[in-house]
Parts: C-alpha cells; sequence; structure tokens
C-alpha cells in the first residue's frame, strides 16, 4: 500500500463526499458503514480534515460532514500533506543518509522518474476526480 492507512481512509472518504448530493450532510456513522471504516478512527480523521479546512462539519440531529471546498481542488499531496506531513519524497529510495546525484544508490537513477511521476500525480489528481471514476449519487 503506496498510502498509510489513515491517508486511505481520509482519501476514501473525501471521494464518499464529493459523491454526494451538494446540499447532503453525510454522518460519520454513514460514511464508516458505506467505506468500511472504524468509526472512531474516521472521527478522528475527520476532524483533522476539519480543522485543516478539508471539511466543514454541522452539529445536531440533522447534521453532518461536507466538503469545505469543491473536490477539483483538494489534491491528494493535500490530503497527504495533512494527515502524513513527515512523508519524505525526497529521501532516499532505500534509505540511505547521502543519495544525490553525485553519490547515487543503487537505485537512483531508476527511482527518481518514477518519484517525479508519483509526485506529479499527487499533486494534480484531485478527489473530484477521483469521485467521477464511478460516481453514485445519493444521501
Amino acid at each position: 500500500m503506496l498510502f498509510s492507512k489513515t491517508t486511505g481512509y481520509a482519501i476514501r472518504a473525501l471521494v464518499y463526499l464529493a459523491r454526494q448530493d451538494e446540499a447532503c450532510l453525510c454522518g460519520l456513522q454513514e460514511i464508516a458503514k458505506e467505506e468500511n471504516i472504524p468509526s472512531a478512527y474516521l472521527g478522528k480523521i475527520l476532524g483533522d480534515l476539519r480543522k485543516h479546512q478539508l471539511l466543514r462539519s454541522v452539529k445536531g440531529i440533522h447534521g453532518g460532514y461536507e466538503l469545505a471546498k469543491p473536490a477539483n481542488s483538494i489534491t491528494l499531496w493535500d490530503v497527504i500533506f495533512i494527515l502524513d506531513p513527515l512523508t519524505n519524497c525526497d529521501g532516499c529510495v532505500l534509505g540511505m543518509n547521502s543519495c544525490d546525484d553525485e553519490s547515487p544508490c543503487a537505485l537512483h537513477k531508476s527511482w527518481l522518474p518514477i518519484k517525479e511521476d508519483l509526485i506529479d500525480l499527487l499533486q494534480t489528481k484531485t478527489i473530484g476526480q477521483i469521485a467521477k471514476v464511478n460516481e453514485v449519487n445519493g444521501c
């Protein structure tokens, strides 16, 4: 798995919310059930996303969560940066302390274009694009 479990759950929850009608608030239990994510764990994740203004929440019996900004403006990179800020895309793929063009590890030259493509993908692929792959509206 490329993403941490936390980041994977967050992406799945955001995609779920992106697929809902705009005026629809979704409860924690609904998202957890539909995405098969433990609700206590999801609650913490949604709290972090709300704190970083990717989500809005409304309390009360008719409350729930919704995206705080358009799904097409939330990138995978945004989610990773919030939930896994120590993800080091600049480090050596083999974990060596010194690895660069001058002193490369055995995989440096092979890994460099892959890493650049991966970073580009994460910085450009949006929650909205992912949600459109198998779009299902509802609430």
